[in-house]
């Protein structure tokens, strides 16, 4: 079985080797994941992302080599470039979270150490994953129009280490929302009749977390076909700041006062152009097109997993599929590719 481990030398916490306390080089860290993978009978050819290229370049490669197993071993901006590389070929991604934020590892359920993220890629399953994709760029986690858009660079001062650096992204980001007005967006769920909605932002959320470790999906599933959508229409700064923080504190999933569809895709279109997002990284204004494609990545993920997925349940997709979401059925709902 051919493996190509994709490293990215440079990420940010390497600290998951054993048990969270230690810090490695980005040299102990490679030698630390090789020697796990050959403890499984993996053989691993190593290849170090650079700056011209963090990974979907040389991902892209190994597919068209016909690697059985390409594995991003980084943050989640590496795992991201990489599963862009095989999108969509016989290659399989596995995923060894060593980044700030790991959010996709964490809603895939991929373990937090190198040793058991080693063992799912080698004993795992393998299973086919969503991918979302808006204006032509792809993302994993969210798209992001309006706001929400406006405010990642500050989410990523905030994220970076260091006091200065948060004091930085704090200050940046509440100086971006109260400069914020909400917007007319005009809105078509499924290529039906477009509605109109004035709000701060629209969310579009293929898995539960993203930012800093936050949970705004909480009943997000990777692999049922279909996006998250969270309107945020009738929100004051006020109100928005403290939804943030009481998300940040799991203290309620989600604002009675948003608008939730879970869909296949959509088209937003605004009174003036507002700026979109995918993955936290710009991507042009609207109108924007969004759109999910199903089932286009394989992963290699933890076999229980697998098994509690939506993927195998057509029932429950179609109970959830076009259905306004209220807090209710977000408690409520069970099974999913998303760790709760």
């Amino acid at each position: 079985m051919r493996t190509i481990l994709i490293l990215n030398p440079t990420s940010g916490a390497s600290n998951l080797a054993s048990n969270g306390t230690q810090q490695h080089t980005s040299e102990e860290v490679e030698a630390i994941i090789v020697d796990a993978l050959r403890t499984h009978g993996l053989e691993p050819e190593v290849w170090h992302t650079t700056p011209d290229d963090p990974g979907e370049g040389l991902a892209r490669q190994a597919a068209q080599e016909g690697a059985d197993i390409v594995i991003a071993a980084g943050g989640d901006g590496t795992i991201h470039a990489v599963a862009s590389g095989v999108l969509n070929t016989s290659s399989v991604l596995g995923i060894i979270a060593t980044g700030t934020m790991n959010n996709l590892a964490r809603s895939l359920g991929i373990p937090n150490t190198i040793a058991e993220a080693c063992e799912v890629i080698a004993r795992g399953t393998t299973h086919p994953i969503d991918v979302g994709q808006i204006n032509d760029h792809i993302f994993l986690e969210v798209a992001g129009v309006g706001l929400e858009a406006e405010l990642f660079p500050a989410a990523e001062e905030i994220k970076s280490q260091g006091f200065a650096s948060t004091l930085r992204g704090i200050r940046d980001g509440l100086k971006a929302l109260f400069a914020f007005q909400p917007i007319k967006f005009l809105i078509s769920f499924d290529g039906r009749r477009s509605r109109t909605y004035r709000a701060l932002q629209i969310t579009i959320c293929n898995s539960p977390y993203y930012g800093a470790r936050l949970r705004f999906a909480p009943m997000a599933i990777m692999d049922d076909g279909l996006l998250d959508i969270l309107i945020y229409k009738n929100f004051s700064k006020l109100e928005y700041i403290r939804h943030a923080i009481s998300i940040s504190q799991g203290q309620r999933p989600l604002e009675p006062k948003m608008t939730r569809r879970k869909i296949r895709s959509l088209y937003v279109s605004a009174e003036q152009p507002v700026e979109v997002h995918a993955d936290g990284i710009p991507c042009g204004h609207t109108p924007a097109t969004i759109s999910i494609l199903a089932g286009a990545l394989q992963v290699r993920i933890p076999e229980q997993i697998a098994k509690n997925s939506a993927m195998d349940s057509p029932a429950l997709k179609q109970k959830n599929y076009q259905k306004p979401l209220h807090n209710k059925t977000y408690r409520q709902q069970k099974g999913s590719l998303s760790v709760r």
